[in-house]
């Protein structure tokens, strides 16, 4: 009896043996790692929160960024790639909106596929041409310092972050960025500050990736000497006889070479006598000889400049001005 039952016993061990070595063969066969590497999708928020979906090609991720919406630096992507694969950087983590920002995948198996981005901006192309602001003289363009350039056109972002103005120097090649007063998607206005040098410019406009350099160039000018009617209230309603006063202008008033007052009684023109200028500033002196009496009219001339001829300019006081003794 207990010979019988050693013998069942090793016939029964190498049985289970077998049993057990062809299990484990069938299930390392059924479960080999994954060999799969792939991005499945890849999606981003455009700047209204709204989902973009990378478009997947080969080793591509394609994003096809909404026009008129400015371009991140960065990007944060929520990803999903193959079961049981892993990827670096992770979904959820922000990387660089670039051209050379490369995502990683690793298949279960240890296999690898990279990816790299690749943007392209639905932005149509930039169509402008300046309507207004640039004047001519004597066959050459100019703009006078602290007027605007007026620019009308097509596809033009209406933000003042995403589209600038540059003056482009055409000797040096330089760029000035000038303000941009009002803005359209179909027109923007740029002002010519007083503080750009003299030279012959361009216009450029950049909006988002659009640039466009406009090919009619400009010299850069003061306009015509000329007194405000604010500037010309400032004078005294009654002066004497011998009297000296300063008038003030911003619009280089000190090239004024003739300043004349009407008397109202014989309506003639006499002459002020021109005693000093400086930036800014014109003194002038009543001559002792004028009549004494009323004056409603004044008159000054100016000598011609290089994108204006000389010119005399004429209008009435808002008051009347009193010469005494």
């Amino acid at each position: 009896m207990n010979t019988i039952y050693k013998r069942f016993s090793v016939s029964s061990y190498y049985l289970l043996i077998l049993c057990l070595f062809s299990i484990f063969g069938a299930c390392k066969k059924e479960y080999e790692d994954y060999p799969y590497a792939d991005i499945v999708s890849f999606t981003v928020k455009d700047a209204n929160g709204e989902p973009v979906k990378a478009v997947i090609d080969e080793k591509k991720l394609i994003i096809y960024w909404p026009s008129g919406q400015p371009v991140p630096d960065h990007i944060t992507p929520n990803i999903v790639v193959s079961e049981r694969a892993s990827i670096s950087p992770a979904s959820g983590q922000r990387v660089a909106f670039e051209e050379t920002t490369k995502f990683v995948v690793t298949a279960q198996n240890g296999t690898t596929k990279a990816y790299l981005i690749k943007k392209v901006i639905n932005q149509p192309l930039l169509k402008i041409n300046i309507s207004s602001g640039v004047l001519v003289y004597n066959t050459k363009n100019f703009v006078n310092r602290g007027s605007n350039i007026n620019v009308t056109g097509d596809n033009i972002i209406a933000d003042k972050e995403q589209t600038k103005a540059f003056l482009v120097n055409i000797a040096n090649n330089t760029e000035r960025e000038v303000a941009i007063a009002t803005i359209t998607p179909i027109a923007l206005s740029v002002t010519v500050d007083n503080t750009v040098p003299d030279g012959i410019y361009q216009l450029k406009i950049v909006s988002g990736l659009r640039s466009v350099v406009l090919e009619r160039s400009f010299g850069v000018a003061n306009g015509r000497p000329t007194i405000t009617p604010v500037e010309l209230s400032a004078i005294k309603l009654t002066l004497k006889l011998g009297e000296e006063f300063v008038l003030t202008g911003a619009n280089r008033i000190e090239l004024i070479n003739k300043f004349s007052i009407r008397n109202v009684a014989n309506k003639q023109i006499y002459d002020l006598m021109i005693k000093e200028t400086k930036t800014g500033q014109l003194t002038l002196k009543v001559p002792e000889h004028l009549p004494v009496g009323q004056y409603d009219l004044f008159i000054y001339d100016y000598p011609a400049g290089e994108y204006y001829a000389a010119g005399r300019i004429s209008d009435y006081f808002d008051d009347a001005i009193t010469i005494t003794n």
